[in-house]
């Protein structure tokens, strides 16, 4: 009966664990479907800023841009994005080993973390860490705005030679892809290779009209490109991590009950047992007094 016991305990213990992954499950799935919803209404307006850009850059006059120019220093920046809680599947795993790799490329890496598991990662592997920021369940452009202004004070100062940025893309529920994309110097052949494109836009064939001038809507325009490519890495990082979660607590559901099953299976083979040999002997007993 002790091992009865024992397996009734250990079944409504697994059944708990399953019912709070289902709820985080609920949950994530819920933050997932409002994070997905504005990574990805925010794509349209990045590929705005490039079009707009493309125009900006065009003027074979325009002298070069702080931000489009090389610096000389020896230092690369990184900006790493990950998520601040656990239970994200193999989501910053994925990532880390990325950067891993790309990094053993490089030399002299600074990094600026956003995320605690980002933040752990740089600690652990002794690398040399510069800022640090938590990564809330919110994404607001101010943070992003932050970060940028860090990055870019640094680069116009000559502190360092490139900046990038890595962070898990979205690409789908089931798949988040890690990415690793230079930031400065800003590359204007990106923008200039968008003027190829621009006969197929049907939403700004006119000619842009600018105020006050040129280069100062350019500088504008540069400055608000780095501070909307951070903001849209930080929405896809929040949609990444909800979606990771999402299918991590489904699997730990699955697992659970299937567990359940198999603790059922042994509590009915032991119960059954015990019933046949408690009959075994009632009926050598009852054979013993006749």
């Amino acid at each position: 009966m002790a091992n009865t016991r024992e397996l009734r305990r250990r079944i409504k213990s697994v059944k708990n664990i399953s019912q709070i992954t289902k709820a985080m499950e609920m949950v994530s799935a819920t933050k997932m479907r409002r994070a997905q919803t504005q990574a990805l209404n925010g794509r349209p307006y990045s590929e705005t800023i490039n079009y707009s850009l493309s125009n900006l850059v065009a003027s074979p006059t325009l002298e070069a841009h702080p931000l489009t120019t090389t610096k000389d220093a020896k230092n690369i920046e990184v900006i790493l994005l990950s998520t601040d809680k656990s239970l994200a599947g193999a989501l910053n795993t994925n990532l880390f080993r990325a950067l891993l790799s790309w990094s053993k490329e490089k030399g002299g890496l600074e990094f600026v973390t956003v995320g605690k598991k980002g933040r752990d990662f740089i600690v652990k592997t002794q690398k040399d860490l510069k800022a640090d920021f938590e990564n809330p369940e919110k994404v607001t452009f101010k943070q992003a705005a932050t970060v940028a202004k860090l990055v870019i004070e640094a680069f116009l100062a000559s502190e360092v030679k490139e900046v990038y940025i890595a962070y898990p893309y979205f690409r789908s529920t089931l798949a988040q892809e890690p990415r690793i994309v230079k930031l400065l110097p800003i590359d204007r052949s990106i923008f200039e290779n968008n003027q190829t494109d621009q006969n197929k836009r049907t939403d700004f064939d006119d000619e842009f009209i600018l105020e006050p001038n040129r280069l100062e809507l350019l500088d504008f325009v540069l400055n608000h490109y780095i501070e909307t490519q951070i903001y849209s890495a930080l929405l896809e990082t929040k949609a990444s991590e909800h979606a990771a979660r999402m299918i991590a607590m489904q699997n730990a559901t699955d697992n659970a009950q299937d567990i359940v099953a198999d603790l059922n299976l042994s509590y009915n083979q032991i119960r059954q047992d015990s019933i046949t040999k408690e009959l075994l002997e009632i009926t050598s007993a009852g054979a013993a007094l006749e």
